[in-house]
């Protein structure tokens, strides 16, 4: 009895959020027909802000802000109908909406650009097509206090004289975590400016620097805003759109002078971005040698990638591969060659087609899109594979390059996934679906829990009226990495007209389950011994009944 009240507290909630609703978005969608039995907000999207090595340093609200940016970015609001302008990122969880007086016929396109007390800033592209009802998106930030493996930092002070350095001063990334490393050198007597070009004041120069290596997933997963950026500034000075980067190595760079941000420079600085011995060049398919050309991009303010200028790869004092370029400004700075996409709203799918020889119901995996020739991370996704059911989601802007699907058992967080199986090499615009025959793998994936997927009927009345809530679900989740378990807030599931859906629970296990609204969350525990509850008797709370209709 104690479990189903605690079940039932989380479906009052539900509840509680059409009151909230029905009040909150006054004034923002007038408009709007508020209706009990459907959901106003038609158009979603939920964001995982993941620290993989530091997840309890993002519990919690107020651990990291978030700010939208683009044309469309008043084109949106909160789960709870208020203002963008209240948008909070709680347990690492974003969630917001398209205002409903806004028309659906347009996609809409947005740049989240995420900042926190000891993080980089990083950034996550948001498409909502005219057809999407609920976009799901994650993206690793970076602990400059505790990196992944693949991603060095280092902090250091310099004591100024007359506003300037009196000698060549030489910063170098460490190789504790990664293989290669940014140097960076700053010419005796050059001043420091800010934004505007104006010269700061001041007795110490700090610096910080991330260097980022090709040596682990996660640390490319790291590549503020994706590989496939909604938009760059080319070569040219005109936008593009579907454009893919392959990447050699990127940096970011941060220096303050008495806590006065850094911009500029009155003489150029050195940057130095080391390159792995056997990094293949895309254009020639060959491993990279001296004299090859990479395009070398910065990161602007706004979100956006812009062509910096072309350099050449040469052999570095450690007898490494380097691209060296100089810069009168500072910004996350990368090596790529680039690649137009496909059709804008092309979209590749992987599909695994039920499996009647799987011995569970269903199994959790994962799968990777990967550059053919080096096997470099693109974009990972989350897929099951079931005795009952097609199962299949996919990318869209896909490069123009040959790709491979990389399939793993678990969850694409967990850093001892196993690899099932890898496609053949395809084109990344003539192919549209892969399918993978899970009969071909299924008796190598490792057992499982018994696991399933939970459905709630419900029905909840004010006297002879009927309330339909919509609420996202979410539930505590651990993965494991390097040799450590941790655990974060995902997604599982929804309650919506009368019925609740929420996937992969472990059957006789207490786990804990959490709702976010209104900037706040609220958190449950609860053990399911069935796959399926009916609860036929539920009477919604008489304040909110008497306050809703």
């Amino acid at each position: 009895m104690k479990k189903l009240k605690k079940l039932h507290a989380l479906i009052a909630l539900a509840f509680m959020t059409l009151l909230v609703i029905s009040c909150d978005f006054k004034g923002i969608t007038d408009d709007v027909d508020i209706q009990i039995s459907n959901n106003i907000l038609k158009q979603e999207a939920l964001i995982s802000v993941l620290d993989i090595v530091n997840p309890e340093s993002i519990e919690g609200p107020n651990k990291l802000t978030v700010e939208l940016i683009g044309d469309d970015a008043d084109k949106f609001v909160t789960n709870s109908g208020e203002k963008i302008s209240n948008l909070k990122v709680i347990d690492g969880n974003i969630s917001l909406a398209v205002n409903p007086n806004f028309s659906s016929s347009e996609d809409l396109k947005v740049l989240l650009k995420i900042k926190g007390d000891n993080y980089l800033t990083t950034t996550i592209p948001v498409i909502i097509t005219a057809n999407d009802t609920l976009v799901t998106k994650s993206i690793n930030i970076v602990n400059k206090l505790n990196t992944v493996q693949g991603v060095d930092f280092i902090e250091t002070t310099k004591t100024l004289s007359n506003n300037s350095i009196s000698e060549n001063y030489i910063i170098t990334t460490p190789k504790t975590k990664a293989t290669t490393n940014t140097e960076i050198t700053i010419e005796s007597g050059t001043i420091f400016q800010d934004a505007n070009g104006n010269n700061i004041s001041g007795a110490n120069l700090k610096s910080e620097i991330a260097h980022f290596s090709l040596d682990t997933p996660e640390a490319i997963a790291s590549f503020p805003g994706g590989l496939t950026p909604l938009s760059v500034i080319d070569e040219t000075g005109e936008e593009t759109e579907d454009v893919a980067f392959i990447t050699a190595g990127f940096t970011s760079i941060d220096m303050f002078v008495d806590g006065k941000e850094v911009k500029n420079f009155s003489k150029p600085i050195s940057v130095g971005i080391e390159i792995p011995n056997n990094y293949i060049n895309p254009e020639t398919g060959d491993n990279i040698s001296e004299g090859d050309l990479i395009p070398i991009w910065s990161y602007g303010e706004d979100g956006q990638w812009g062509f910096h200028k072309t350099g050449t790869v040469t052999m570095n004092t450690s007898g490494n591969y380097n691209v060296a370029f100089t810069t009168t400004h500072l910004s996350w700075y990368n090596l790529d060659y680039y690649y137009r996409g496909c059709d804008y709203y092309r979209k590749l799918t992987v599909s695994i087609p039920k499996t009647p020889s799987l011995s569970d119901n269903f199994n959790n995996l994962s799968y990777d899109l990967v550059y053919a020739h080096n096997g470099q991370v693109i974009a990972n996704r989350d897929i099951q594979i079931s005795k009952t059911k097609d199962n299949s989601n996919g990318y869209y802007r896909t490069p123009n390059q040959n790709l491979k699907i990389k399939l793993y058992s678990g969850s694409r967080y967990d850093s001892n996934r196993v690899l099932l199986y890898t496609s053949d090499t395809f084109d990344g615009c003539s192919n549209n679906t892969i399918n993978i025959d899970g009969s071909t793998f299924s008796n190598s994936i490792p057992p499982k829990p018994d696991v399933r997927n939970i459905n709630i009927q419900f029905q909840a009345k004010c006297g002879d009226k009927v309330l339909n809530p919509f609420l996202y679900l979410y539930r505590q989740e651990s993965y494991t990495y390097y040799g450590r378990t941790y655990t974060y807030w995902r997604w599982v599931g929804y309650t919506y007209a009368g019925k609740g859906y929420i996937y992969n629970a472990h059957i006789g296990v207490s786990q804990k389950y959490k709702v976010y609204f209104g900037g706040n969350s609220y958190e449950y525990d609860y053990t399911f011994n069935s796959d399926n509850i009916i609860i036929g008797d539920f009477e919604a709370p008489g304040d909110l009944c008497s306050r809703l209709f």
